[in-house]
Parts: structure tokens; sequence; C-alpha cells
């Protein structure tokens, strides 16, 4: 079968969670015999929408440049999620790779534009749901102030702050009242790039609901997952649950783990792992950091990139400086460490993990299932978690995990303060992981999706093409 992965970034520029599962899938698809593309924008503008071919880890790639979208504050929102003038380039992908099927694992920089160009070729197309970007303009459901927030409401009032948030993050704090008069004011009768802005977010969420139907099939990694956008309106009824897979290749030759030991025999290693942005929390870390005592030894590695959100990276490396020079102060028998370790190769996640004593996932949003949690349950590390959707119930508190409230700095550093001074309690948590489910195992249950959606489509499903 020709399958082509469609995924709004990639390797190497990102190597976060959607990113990993693509590369992972492609791969298992490509070692079982089909033919595998990845079709994928770039964080790299050009003056006009053009395409570039190279290979990533023995995927054949397919990077889009386009021009970055005009302002929302210019009437450009709607090209955040619907871009005609990429539909040429789509065309062009199609009619060199012939397709079978196409995989959208997430659309954002590709937009809704490639599936009409999709559905007008009657290509039959399966979507994983990574995130909530289907639903939410920020694709994580949050209100600027990081609480919770439920989706699109009447009149995109919840949408709006979240752009507004975007383009000036004190503006999203301003009251919802506000922001309704705004909306209707603007929405029903403004003129100007802003107010078509405001229009065509209004038109964003009925826009998504009637793209989602147009999937042959929808696949979501949990049935939390499901229930959330239903919540928002959709109509679900091409939705199945399919949970990740992992690559656990990685843990064989790796020894058996080990607790933590205590004592002064080495520091306890703590590590953050994920995308550096607010609603993945590493400042919540960092902030708890600043409430231990100035006698523990605590070796703390902070993994991600501080490139892709620039101003939170800034922000996060002045916390950080700012606790090291506190560090200093309480003099040369402090025992806190925090060390940026930056991005590594996907490949080498277990050996990473096989490094550190407890990973700490301060996350702040509805979770989509993170594919770090489930290394690390596979890998028999204790985890300490927000207690959030799409992530406590995946763990076990008290066996495997223990959890605290999202953003509650006090928690955080009670429970590594515990640790700390009772490494037997950290221990118990440890080699707890239990069975894990693993990229075969979802690539198993892709290809009978697959079949789903060609039924019909074709007399016989497309052959599987020799290695």
């Amino acid at each position: 079968m020709r399958i082509l992965l469609a995924v709004h970034q990639f390797l190497p520029e990102f190597r976060a969670g959607t990113e990993t599962l693509t590369l992972r899938t492609g791969q298992e698809l490509q070692r079982r015999g089909h033919r595998v593309w990845v079709l994928t924008g770039s964080q790299t503008p050009a003056t006009a929408p053009q395409l570039e071919r190279d290979t990533q880890d023995g995927l054949a790639v397919i990077r889009l440049r386009a021009p970055d979208p005009p302002s929302p504050l210019r009437g450009g929102l709607e090209q955040s999620y619907r871009r005609d003038d990429l539909r040429p380039c789509f065309e062009t992908v199609l009619a060199s790779v012939c397709p079978d099927l196409v995989h959208v694992f997430h659309l954002r920089r590709l937009t809704l534009s490639l599936v009409d160009v999709l559905e007008g070729q009657r290509v039959p197309v399966v979507a994983s749901l990574t995130d909530y970007w289907m639903g939410c303009l920020t694709g994580q459901l949050q209100f600027p102030e990081a609480t919770p927030c439920p989706g699109p409401d009447p009149g995109s009032v919840n949408c709006l702050r979240h752009a507004a948030a975007k383009i000036h993050a004190p503006l999203g704090k301003l009251p919802s009242p506000l922001w309704s008069l705004m909306a209707w004011a603007l929405g029903q009768r403004g003129k100007g790039g802003l107010a078509r802005s405001i229009r065509q977010l209004q038109r964003r969420p009925g826009t998504m609901r009637a793209a989602l139907d147009h999937f042959d099939r929808v696949l979501v990694p949990s049935q939390l997952m499901a229930d959330t956008f239903a919540r928002m309106g959709f109509a679900m009824t091409n939705v199945g649950v399919c949970p990740y897979g992992i690559d656990d290749s990685g843990l064989a030759g790796l020894p058996p783990r080990r607790p933590w030991p205590g004592g002064q025999e080495r520091p306890l290693r703590v590590s953050f792992i994920g995308t550096l942005n607010p609603a993945k929390g590493a400042h919540v870390l960092v902030q708890a950091l600043g409430q231990l005592g100035p006698h523990h030894p605590l070796q703390v590695r902070l993994y991600g990139s501080r490139d892709e959100h620039p101003g939170y990276g800034r922000q996060l490396a002045q916390q950080v400086s700012q606790l090291q020079q506190a560090s200093r102060r309480e003099g040369a028998g402090h025992g806190l460490t925090v060390e940026w370790a930056g991005v590594f190769p996907p490949d080498t996640i277990f050996e990473v993990l096989a490094g550190t004593d407890l990973l700490v996932i301060p996350s702040l949003w509805r979770e989509n299932s993170p594919l770090i949690l489930l290394q690390a349950l596979a890998s028999g590390l204790p985890v300490l978690a927000s207690d959030v959707e799409g992530m406590a119930d995946q763990l076990l508190p008290g066996w495997n995990s223990a959890l605290f409230p999202p953003g509650d700095i006090q928690q955080l550093a009670g429970w590594l303060e515990r640790f700390l001074t009772d490494p037997q309690t950290l221990a118990k948590l440890c080699g707890r992981g239990g069975n894990h489910r693993t990229v075969s195992d979802y690539v198993d249950q892709l290809e009978r999706e697959y079949g789903l959606s060609l039924e019909g489509k074709f007399d016989t499903p497309p052959p599987l093409l020799p290695p």
C-alpha cells in the first residue's frame, strides 16, 4: 500500500510526541512492506509555497515551505486553518506519490486545504487527533490564565481570548464580558482586518466539525479525548479509540532499573522532558525547586528546545538563573544543580530515562496520552505528574507514580522533599510500569483501520509492495 503521513512539523526541527509517533508509525509501516512518505510543514518561511524533499531516519520526507499568513489584525486568521494558496503544492504531492491512503496526524501549517484536495481526488483519509487543535485554536483547551477551557462557546468568545493572548499575552486576561461585547460589536458590524478575523474565528468551530465528518476514520488515543470532542459538539460517528504504542527496542540491553539509594552516594536525578511551552509547565518545576531546603543532593535536567517558543524559553532561562544564583548564595554545600540538557534523538530515549530516578510532568492542560509518560512507565521509572485528564487516568498513584494538583508549586515541592528525605517512598514506585503497548501493536490496529477506510473505495485493497 502507498501511504502518505501528514503532520504539521517533523524531525529534525521538532522532536515532540506527535513527531515521534509519526516517525515510528512510518518506520513500522515501511518495515511491513508498505511504501511511506511524510508530508510536513516547515517553520522556515518562503516567498512562495514550495516543496523540498529529503529523508529522515529512513523515511522519504516532503517539506512544504510557505509564506507566513497575514496577521489576524489584517484579517488573516482563516489562513491558520485553511489556505487555498497551498492547494497546487498538495496536488503536486498527490500526483507524485499517488497514495492509496493518507493518514493525518496534525493539520496545523498544512490546514484543511489538504483535506479539500484529498476529498476532491477521492483519496481515503484517516486522522489521528493528537491534541485539541480541531476544537481549539491553540490545541490545548486552556485559558490564558492556565485554567481549563470547555471549548468554543456561542460567539466564540473563548476563542477570541485565546487568539488575543497569542498576539499580546496581557490581552487574554481581560474580563470575559468585555470580550463578549467586542465579539458582538466587531463580529456583527465591524469592518477592517480585525473584524474579518473575528468572523473567521466564529466560523472556525463549524468548519472543523464539518471537516471531521469528512474523514473516513478518526482515531483518538483515549475515550477521554473522544468524550472531550463530543462535548465540543463534534458528531464523532466515525471515531475509534486507538491508544498509542511505543518503540521499546531501546530497552533491550539496558540493566534493570535500580532505585535511588539516597544519602550522599549520589544526587537524586530528576528530569523534565518535553516541549518548553507554558502548557507543559517546566516553570512550575523550576519554581518548586526554589521551595526546597539548601541541603538536598538534587540534580535536575531540563530536556527540550528553548528556541521553539523563544519568549517562554527566555523567561524560563531567567528563572533558572535566579534559582542558581540563590543556590550559590547558600554556599558550597548546597546540593541543587539545574542543567539545560537540550534535545536528543528519539532512539536514545531509554538511555536518557535510564540516567534519571524520577520524571516530573508538571503539565497544566488536558494531556493527550503523552508518549514520554508511556515510555517512562515502560522503563519502570517513577513519575511525579500533574493530576490532569489524559495523564492521571493512565497512572496508579502510590504504585508507580505520585500526583499533585496542576500548578501547585507547594505540593510539587512537598513530594520532592519527601522523596529526598525518605528514599524508600520513591523506591516503592520503581520498576512498576506494567505492560505496555508497542508501536507494532499500534500499527496492527492501524492496518485494520486502514482496511475499514478502503472498503467501498476499491474493488480489492491495494496489495503490499515488496520491501
